[in-house]
């Protein structure tokens, strides 16, 4: 096998040429940098008191006076399971000899505050780190044991009282007994209650599987029969409006569609400003190589060009989007036919008047805030290689903008979504995926108007950078440039 010739010396010149010409570009120190920024809001976001999803209250209301305290039982147990494993954990990576043993002695025999108290006392470092579990819902007495009474506390127009604290009761499950049979309905105003609907499959598989262990007579079939769910739990929403083809305050999935259109317009409108923006960016930085932007600026206002290029590029991204939106636009209707009045039910609660104002008013600005930003980093860039490594950390920031979509799915009440309302990065998609959840008239305007303001801050912005990088020819060494100028009031030679 005959072994190519290399000469190390050029080999040298052509990696040295890749390397300098990667380290010297805006987006490779942006990229750079971006993992010690997110590492210390990451820090300071540990020891905030934020909860991505907020506690929720459970009441049950038990007819029967059979399972209530059982079940409560249960989730005691469930949380004090999870708590030791933490402290479990704790020992295992400890190297302090004879922690192990006197720490889970001290939980088992007094609890989790006793030990978080002993690991304060004897050992700091780790106890400033300690984070027990907290529940996505825990139980209390219900403020009321008329039924009809807790509807109102369900709706939010009635609150109680917990650690003195007025709070809003999240849902309620109901057991009572009907021809010899108990059933079970559980009412919340909230879309997802996946979490606490399986918690209570899991009670009543426990005690099918417990009746049988002591019925005697025990075979592997009648086992596996026993801890299948027969236990069922209707779902209800006191909030529902029972009118027209609305019979029932049942929750059926035509309530979970709004948010599932909510998702899909987000996501599309994240696809058309990443696209557009993208667009954008090559677009100038093709004509600044070319040298087209010197010749455009001797005949056509800086705010020109700028304006032209966001309405020319939002013209041809609307129409690449076209396909997309008939696709959805048929996917609708066939969507309506095959699923018949529930879909139907669904789709017309998810296309509201909110929904046809305010998806086109945070497309726009969602695209011309981006847009701005992706034109100003173009005038920036002095190579493919620039633009290729800016792209990088826009588009994380980005990716991390639409995670409010799983969020708006999981917790629509989440604070987290509220706040990212008023963040101009993620407002134009947290406010669409807010939507279905009626936010008041006065946030999405003021949110909107927020966005706006900030579109224009962006723009006087971009257009300051768009005159430094073209005219100034950009790139990291322009910084440097400025910098000797500007601030060491040193003079520039070429």
């Amino acid at each position: 096998m005959i072994l190519p010739a290399i000469n190390m010396r050029r080999t040298y010149l052509v990696a040295r040429r890749d390397f300098l010409g990667y380290i010297k570009t805006w987006g490779f120190w942006i990229s750079f940098l971006m993992p010690f920024v997110f590492g210390v809001l990451g820090f300071f976001a540990s020891s905030w008191e934020f909860d991505l999803e907020p506690t929720r209250y459970e009441a049950i209301l038990d007819e029967t006076g059979l399972h209530g305290h059982k079940i409560r039982a249960l989730r005691d147990t469930e949380l004090k399971a999870n708590e030791r494993k933490v402290f479990e954990a704790i020992d295992q990576v400890s190297a302090v000899t004879g922690m192990k043993s006197q720490l889970l002695d001290i939980y088992d025999k007094q609890g989790s505050q006793a030990a978080l108290n002993f690991l304060e006392g004897e050992f700091p470092q780790i106890s400033n780190r300690v984070k027990l579990p907290k529940p996505s819902f825990i139980f209390v007495d219900p403020p009321s044991n008329d039924f009809e009474d807790l509807k109102e506390y369900i709706n939010g127009n009635k609150t109680f009282m917990h650690e003195g604290k007025p709070s809003k009761l999240s849902g309620v499950l109901r057991l009572y007994e009907e021809d010899g049979k108990i059933l079970g309905n559980h009412w919340s105003t909230l879309v997802n209650t996946d979490g606490e609907l399986r918690f209570y499959s899991r009670y009543f598989r426990a005690i099918s599987v417990e009746n049988y262990l002591s019925s005697g007579g025990l075979t592997v079939d009648g086992l596996n029969d026993a801890r299948q769910p027969k236990f069922e739990i209707e779902s209800f929403n006191p909030a529902k409006e029972i009118s027209g083809e609305v019979t029932s305050q049942a929750v059926t999935k035509s309530d979970m569609i709004p948010y599932v259109v909510a998702a899909v317009m987000t996501v599309m409108l994240w696809l058309t400003i990443f696209s557009g923006s993208y667009m954008l960016l090559t677009s100038m930085l093709e004509e600044k190589l070319n040298k087209l932007l010197e010749m455009m600026l001797a005949s056509t206002r800086l705010s020109e060009i700028i304006f032209g290029k966001l309405l020319g590029v939002a013209a041809l991204t609307l129409t690449a989007m076209i396909p997309y939106f008939l696709i959805g636009g048929v996917g609708i209707v066939a969507a309506t036919i095959i699923g018949g009045p529930e879909v139907a039910a669904g789709l017309s609660n998810a296309f509201t008047l909110k929904m046809f104002i305010f998806f086109p008013v945070f497309l726009v600005l969602g695209y011309i805030f981006y847009g701005s930003f992706f034109i100003a980093l173009g005038t920036l860039a002095n190579s493919m290689q620039d633009a290729q490594t800016l792209t990088t950390p826009i588009m994380l920031i980005l990716t991390m903008c639409v995670m409010v979509v799983p969020v708006g799915l999981n917790s629509p009440e989440s604070p987290v979504l509220q706040l990212a309302t008023w963040f101009p990065l993620s407002a134009p998609f947290a406010a669409i995926m807010r939507l279905p959840s009626d936010p008041p008239w006065w946030e999405l305007i003021m949110s909107a108007g927020f966005v706006f303001l900030m579109a224009l801050a962006v723009i006087w912005f971009a257009g300051r950078i768009f005159r430094f990088g073209v005219l100034s020819g950009a790139g990291v060494k322009g910084i440097w440039v400025w910098f000797k100028r500007v601030v060491l009031r040193r003079k520039t030679v070429g």
